[in-house]
């Protein structure tokens, strides 16, 4: 892939993008087909680069988007599971830090999903605060692998969590936005 197709996942990203009372609209994004299409072809190029061995991705919108670049890149995806949702199995578990929305959550990884030594990238639809990017990290660490960076449509990272997190890669900034 080249980089005209982070130029078009990044043109469909822009053209799609609504404010909607104030709350980002990401699933109108995902609601037109080129849209999508282009998005994560953009997104499995950029985490490609990488050379992963999983995609990660966190419920909701990164179980969207997360499973559709693991299969561009023909790879596999790790879940990571938000508040005691059923998932049998060996859990590693987190708290996160305080959100964008003042919330904290328990993240969960199956500690079988992770092996020593594996590359994961994670995909999401947004990074703010990282808060939620920080415990994924800390989560596979405990489980053997690394997060060697995280994949996203719009990076709106704070200083505060971005020196603490792996290189984040995004097809938008925050400033990009409408």
């Amino acid at each position: 892939m080249t980089r005209d197709v982070v130029g078009q996942g990044r043109w469909h990203a822009l053209e799609h993008f609504r404010w909607i009372d104030g709350d980002a609209d990401v699933w109108s994004m995902l609601q037109d087909h080129a849209a999508l299409s282009a998005i994560v072809k953009a997104l499995a190029d950029i985490a490609g680069r990488d050379r992963p061995d999983y995609i990660a991705g966190i419920e909701s919108r990164g179980f969207v988007l997360a499973p559709a670049v693991a299969v561009a890149l023909g790879i596999g995806f790790v879940a990571v599971r938000k508040d005691g949702a059923m998932f049998p199995g060996s859990l590693i578990s987190r708290w996160t830090e305080v959100d964008y929305r003042g919330q904290q959550r328990t993240l969960s990884m199956r500690r079988d999903h992770l092996q020593p030594g594996a590359r994961l990238v994670l995909v999401d639809d947004w990074v703010e605060t990282g808060s939620q990017a920080l415990a994924v990290a800390e989560l596979a660490k405990e489980g053997g692998a690394e997060v060697v960076s995280v994949v996203t449509i719009v990076d709106e990272a704070r200083d505060t969590a971005r020196h603490r997190l792996p290189p984040i890669h995004s097809l938008v900034t925050g400033a990009d936005l409408p």
